[in-house]
């Protein structure tokens, strides 16, 4: 085979995790950012654009569903190449797909954040779309975000805004026991949003009705939700016990506790945990003080957190997540890890272009030495860390 360098490239000597199994040595061919082959045995041939990958782990580029902002910028604050700034600095931790998330906050701010997505999208491989965490929240478990802006579900709102963010509100973190929630689960879901139960208080009953109209996630499972209780059941339950429920879980360490963590992980199982990093802009940066949307915060203990004493986000990085769930998870495969680290997420969003080490998928690939730090990141087989 003649390789033309640019087009056509070879990453040998690798063990790839794929879904069935992971090969041991094995190579990758790619073409126009495209797998087009993945071989068991190394590359025999002496084509020029061959990459030795020197016996690491290749898994499909991470897919962050929930992220607040990086390298001192937040979403809502941020401009065009803010967007471009952010999506660099995420290589580094084999993120190569996002969703941008919001805060609750008003309509002008909501149609900002629109406007710079549009405008980012097309120019940007790893921007997935938006993640609107909020506004339509119970206050009860506002957690960090900033009540003055939490109101009821919106369907109007919602169609103005998703209109001017050219159709690319991807996902919405809501509370689907308030009043007018289940009509707008519906209308979303009918626009190819996903929903996702978040900031709520609904009760195991209210999540089984949400379901029936559309719901299919839970947001940074056990922060900011109902949880698990034997007389009342909420949200943390419904999690456990309906498979129609992808979860994220944020595994820094402090947003829930490893044992938990664990816990849950035996109980959901590996094909409906979603590891998330609910990181802020203080990430990649050296900020220490910083306002999230009207609210004063801390960077204190390895996470974020309100001035007034709780929780307002973390500074994980993706692959820091996956090598804490190794640690409290001794026994958990390298299949599994792509699992909650890449390829539900792409279940989760119906995306059938990456998520995987597969003939068709893009070349979302990141490089992992056996402690399952990154080494090398491609984006539609182009090396970008």
């Amino acid at each position: 085979m003649n390789l033309d360098i640019g087009i056509f490239m070879i990453i040998t000597n690798i063990k790839i995790v794929t879904l069935l199994e992971v090969i041991e040595n094995g190579h990758i061919i790619i073409s126009d950012g495209k797998i087009v082959e993945v071989n068991k045995g190394p590359y025999l041939g002496d084509d020029i654009n061959v990459i030795d990958g020197q016996g690491k782990i290749a898994m499909p580029g991470f897919i962050d569903l929930h992220i607040h902002g990086s390298c001192g910028v937040d979403f809502m604050d941020a401009e065009e190449e803010d967007i471009r700034k952010i999506a660099k600095a995420l290589y580094q931790e084999g993120v190569t797909s996002f969703l941008a998330t919001t805060l609750t906050s008003d309509k002008e701010s909501l149609e900002k954040v629109c406007k710079v997505i549009n405008n980012s999208i097309k120019d940007n491989p790893s921007l997935l779309g938006l993640h609107f965490e909020g506004p339509y929240i119970n206050a009860k478990y506002k957690g960090a975000q900033n009540e003055a802006y939490i109101r009821n579900p919106d369907i109007e709102e919602f169609d103005y805004l998703n209109n001017i963010s050219g159709n690319n509100i991807r996902y919405i973190s809501m509370a689907p026991e308030i009043e007018g929630s289940l009509e707008f689960i519906k209308h979303v879901t009918s626009n190819g949003v996903v929903v996702s139960a978040g900031h709520t208080d609904a009760s195991f009953d209210d999540v089984a009705n949400a379901i029936k109209v559309g719901l299919t996630n839970t947001t940074h499972t056990h922060n900011a939700m109902s949880g698990h209780h034997h007389r009342k059941p909420g949200v943390v339950t419904a999690s456990m016990y309906f498979d129609e429920l992808y979860c994220e879980v944020i595994c820094d360490g402090i947003h829930v506790c490893p044992n938990t963590v664990k816990t849950f992980f035996k109980v959901v199982g590996a094909d409906r945990f979603v590891m998330i990093s609910d990181a802020l802009k203080i990430k990649h940066s050296a900020l220490k003080y910083f306002d999230l949307f009207g609210l004063d915060c801390e960077r204190k203990d390895g996470a974020a957190y309100l001035l007034s004493g709780p929780l307002a986000g973390s500074l994980l990085t993706m692959d820091q997540g996956l090598r804490n769930l190794r640690e409290y998870i001794k026994d958990i495969s390298l299949i599994d890890l792509m699992k909650v680290s890449s390829y539900n997420a792409s279940k989760s969003l119906h995306l059938n272009d990456r998520g995987l080490i597969e003939k068709g998928r893009n070349a979302d690939i990141v490089l992992l030495n056996d402690n399952l730090e990154v080494q090398d990141v491609y984006k539609l087989g182009k090396k970008v860390f």
